[in-house]
């Protein structure tokens, strides 16, 4: 594969961003083989550029036109320690300002699939960040973990809480199912296409395929504001609780002890996280 050529690049031969410039000050690692369209020490310094700039080191790797693979015989070789602590400052400056990104309302939250994650340790252990593997993050328990495992248990997270959202908006849907006055306003407030019918049996809505939970849409700010999500949201009255109570209710009339609530949400989470 032919060297990707940087004459666009500018005249620092790389970039004039000076947080990236800060990074490229390290020690090239040596590569025993002088050829064309390998990691030279330019290509490394621009590779490490593109990682601070995607903080994805396959997408790096695309954009010069390289194989991953390679980069990644760089990262393990003998000499490496100067690239390594380079590569782990140029994931923490992409991942620093994806999340300064969000804050400032530039890019939406959605696409923020994982947190912040520091990849260097501190203290006596911080030479151990050096032996990482390319394609490896330090985890919540401050283990090393493979990057796509790490992406996986953070995308099925969202996904969790974001199925724990649209049940709660389901619940809302079937509080108001009867009443023409309050359908009206939601669909005139949130232009869905509800269907009430399923509504008032808390069946899953024609839009939810393909319609994402964003809290700040007026669907799910009228479910906050309606107490059906202060389990996740402290606002609004709680629901939750009230439904919970009148079931108690309903059953001391039956004669029937209370539900254990604590008992049977571990239940729940526990048979969840079986399938």
């Amino acid at each position: 594969m032919d060297e990707p050529q940087a004459a666009a690049a500018p005249e620092s031969g790389i970039t004039d961003d000076p947080e990236i410039l800060a990074l490229l000050d390290f020690e090239p690692v040596p590569r025993r083989a002088k050829k064309q369209g390998g990691w030279s020490a330019k290509m490394q310094r621009l590779f490490i550029a593109k990682l601070a700039v995607h903080g994805s080191p396959g997408k790096a790797c695309d954009e010069l036109g390289m194989y991953r693979s390679g980069i990644d015989k760089v990262f393990k070789s003998a000499g490496a320690e100067s690239f390594r602590a380079a590569w782990a400052a140029a994931v923490e400056l992409a991942d620093r300002r994806r999340i300064e990104r969000v804050a400032a309302g530039h890019a939406d939250v959605a696409n923020l699939k994982m947190p912040f994650v520091d990849n260097r340790r501190k203290g006596p252990r911080a030479e151990e960040a050096q032996g990482a593997l390319p394609g490896q993050v330090l985890n919540e328990h401050g283990e090393y973990e493979d990057e796509a495992s790490y992406r996986r248990r953070a995308e099925e997270a969202v996904d969790s809480i974001g199925m724990k959202l649209v049940r709660c908006r389901r619940a809302f849907l079937a509080e108001i199912a009867g009443s023409p006055g309050k359908r009206a306003a939601f669909e005139i407030l949130t232009e869905l296409p509800v269907d009430w019918e399923i509504a008032a049996r808390l069946e899953p809505q024609p839009f939810e395929p393909w319609t994402r939970v964003n809290q700040r849409q007026p669907d799910m700010v009228l479910t906050a504001e309606s107490g059906w999500m202060s389990g996740l949201v402290p606002y609004g009255p709680d629901k939750v609780a009230q439904l919970k109570r009148q079931i108690d209710e309903h059953r001391a009339d039956e004669g029937l002890p209370p539900v254990d609530w604590d008992e049977s949400t571990e239940n729940n989470e526990q048979a969840r996280s079986a399938t």
